[in-house]
């Protein structure tokens, strides 16, 4: 897989790579998912993976919950996913472009992404409805990620997922 992975970040867009680049490394995640129907919160554990691909030009990332020592022996954890995401710099639109692709739905999500002010955010329209998700408070061993849902046109957003994360590597 030498062509897929790369060792850091292409020279050619830096700046740019820095954006997702600073995440590459291995996350412990704590995932609270937030029913639309105001049912009790869930949460569990997780493991996020961060690493540069593609010459360097591309960040991906492979997103799994529960965590590996939390997955059953055989079958499937409930409500379980493993999903990869592909984020890749577009020097013309001045935006990442990203795609994620999930197991457990078989849908795959399309979305612009760009640095606002501290946080990246990643925006896209689902059927009538805008859905936002977003990095913040990133430091060197953690960070912060929501998905937001706005049904009114980006007026009043619900938070529907959040995911603290602990660099382990």
């Amino acid at each position: 897989m030498k062509t897929l992975l790369a060792d850091g970040p292409s020279t050619l867009y830096a700046t740019e790579m820095e954006q997702f680049g600073r995440l590459t490394g291995h996350w412990a995640t704590q995932i609270t998912h937030y029913p639309a129907d105001g049912s009790p919160a869930r949460r569990v554990s997780g493991e996020w993976e961060f690493g540069y691909a593609l010459e360097g030009r591309a960040v991906l990332d492979v997103w799994q919950w529960p965590g590996r020592e939390d997955l059953p022996a055989e079958g499937r954890a409930p409500d379980q996913e493993c999903g990869l995401c592909v984020r890749i710099w577009d020097p013309r639109l001045q935006l990442w472009r990203f795609t994620f692709h999930g197991t457990a739905h078989g849908d795959p999500v399309h979305m612009y992404a760009r640095q606002i002010d501290d946080e990246i955010v990643m925006e896209r329209a689902a059927g009538g409805d805008l859905v936002r998700w977003t990095f913040a408070d990133i430091t060197a061993d953690t960070f912060h990620w929501r998905n937001e849902r706005s049904t009114d046109g980006g007026h009043t957003w619900r938070l529907d997922q959040e995911v603290s994360a602990r660099r382990l590597r």
